[in-house]
């Protein structure tokens, strides 16, 4: 028989053994040594479809990370350019903090940097005032390096390729099967939400009016005596948006991005779940694609005139081809009940959805 003072002493027995046993599987904490011995240089990536060989500054303030296989820690660093083109940059001792790092084990020093410049900028026109506002955007750059360790009084010398990130910072990949991208928000919008600028078809620039008199591509023909559309006719053959009068391409992430097709359009139709909601008190379309991912494209209405038409309960957005009548060019229309393409005459003005095709 087990006695009252026997039970005790079992049942303390139990607790140390408990314990004893929680101890020896805790984690030790990772010990970090500081690399004084840290060489960074950062390049900046070429390549057309990248702008950051436009950018020229001195200096970069950078967020410079160690992402371990389980764990990041963050550190801020200044990088300094090396030549006059700004084509290198080197990591600066004195302006950083001091980056830890654990010795034998694997990890990849990320960059993040996140600047204004002077010369990279976009702009939104005021309806209301008829104006332009420009102001100077955030310029984004990302990079890593490959798998690195730390082995004692050894020094890290590294180059990381820098490369822009407006891509991600705004396009959604939606899992369709061509790989298309589409953006986040309309060409010139704050917000998913917002409605964006409005143009005319094949011009990249909002108007103060839309009708026949400020289109760009509407003159008079002396030899008929009559007004009659100048560009995208049977006369010169052109069907579809030249890069040159693409709004999405001339004016959202420097050539990145272009007003979408008719197939494009259809793929988005075809493969996505499409929801009419409300959002933070704007109407629209929520559009899921086969991987879960989503964007929203507001009920922006169109601008005939200098009047502002069907805000909040349809949406005109262009594609980039012309109707049969060249007086005319695809679109498509949303509301409530329906998104279906159409076309429109190419005066009016409508938003624009960009796309991104990778390559």
């Amino acid at each position: 028989m087990i006695t009252r003072f026997s039970k005790v002493h079992y049942i303390l027995l139990l607790a140390i053994a408990l314990i004893l046993s929680l101890t020896s599987c805790h984690k030790e904490p990772i010990e970090l040594y500081p690399l004084a011995s840290l060489n960074i240089e950062l390049t900046k990536k070429s390549g057309a479809e990248n702008i950051t060989s436009k950018i020229s500054v001195q200096e970069i303030e950078a967020v410079v990370s160690l992402a371990y296989e389980d764990d990041t820690v963050g550190y801020n660093c200044h990088f300094v350019a090396t030549d006059s083109d700004s084509d290198f940059y080197m990591y600066d001792y004195a302006h950083s903090d001091i980056v830890y790092a654990a010795l034998h084990k694997p990890f990849k020093i990320i960059v993040d940097a996140r600047f204004f410049y002077d010369d990279y900028y976009d702009y939104y026109y005021d309806y209301d005032e008829y104006s332009y506002y420009f102001y100077n955007d955030y310029y984004y750059l990302h990079g890593e390096s490959d798998t690195l360790y730390v082995i004692e009084d050894e020094p890290i010398k590294v180059s990381i390729e820098l490369g822009n990130t407006e891509v991600q910072e705004n396009f959604i990949d939606l899992g369709l099967p061509s790989g298309l991208l589409w953006a986040k928000s309309n060409l010139h919008a704050r917000s998913p939400e917002d409605n964006g600028n409005y143009f005319a078809w094949a011009e990249t620039y909002p108007n103060r009016s839309y009708n026949w008199d400020y289109y760009d591509y509407y003159s008079y023909d002396y030899d008929s005596y009559i007004y009659r559309i100048a560009k995208y006719t049977s006369s010169d053959g052109l069907v579809e948006l030249e890069a040159t009068d693409d709004a999405a391409f001339v004016d959202y992430l420097s050539g990145y991005s272009r007003t979408p097709s008719r197939a494009d359009f259809d793929e988005l139709l075809n493969y996505c779940t499409k929801t009419w909601i409300t959002r933070n008190g704007v109407n629209g379309y929520e559009f899921v694609g086969p991987n879960g991912n989503s964007i929203f494209l507001p009920a922006s209405g169109g601008y005939s005139d200098e009047s502002l038409l069907n805000n909040g309960s349809c949406g005109f957005y262009w594609l980039n081809s012309v109707y049969s009548d060249e007086n005319y060019a695809y679109g498509f229309l949303l509301d409530s009940t329906t998104v279906t393409e159409t076309n429109y005459y190419r005066m009016y003005g409508q938003t624009i959805r960009p796309v991104y095709e990778r390559r």
